[in-house]
């Protein structure tokens, strides 16, 4: 009981973090209190022992979900620009793609004329078998 406990501790820290580095406005206020949160959590589950400790913890639990649910519900849509980023992506590959397609196939023209060149060349310095 006391790892599972731990392990949402540490899973929830995590997607704390991953929140953090993706939004940074008004973010610091409502990280704090979800450290706050998280720091309380770990100081009751030192304190309990038992079945106790269970009650305590899905008490605790209930009462911290009622509290965090509108800030979750705002980080949620701060990160909806976030979730169809790759639809705005793929036109500007596409674009970067269409302009430098022919600038590629110009330096790969410009490769073969020189290797012709230089094979010409070459063959004109060295003797004849």
């Amino acid at each position: 009981m006391k790892l599972s406990l731990i392990a949402v501790l540490v899973v929830a820290l995590a997607i704390g973090s991953e929140s953090v580095s993706l939004v940074k406005r008004e973010a610091p206020a409502e990280l704090e209190k979800i450290a706050k949160y998280f720091q309380d959590l770990v100081d009751n589950l030192k304190n309990v022992e038992g079945p106790e400790m269970a009650n305590k913890a899905k008490a605790y639990f209930e009462e911290s979900k009622t509290q965090f649910q509108p800030m979750v519900e705002k980080l949620q849509e701060q990160l909806k620009p976030l979730s169809n980023i790759e639809e705005h992506i793929k036109p500007l590959a596409a674009s970067v793609q269409a302009q430098v397609a022919p600038l590629s196939d110009m330096v790969q023209t410009q490769v073969q004329d020189m290797l012709k060149f230089m094979t010409e060349k070459t063959k004109a310095i060295l003797p004849p078998k």
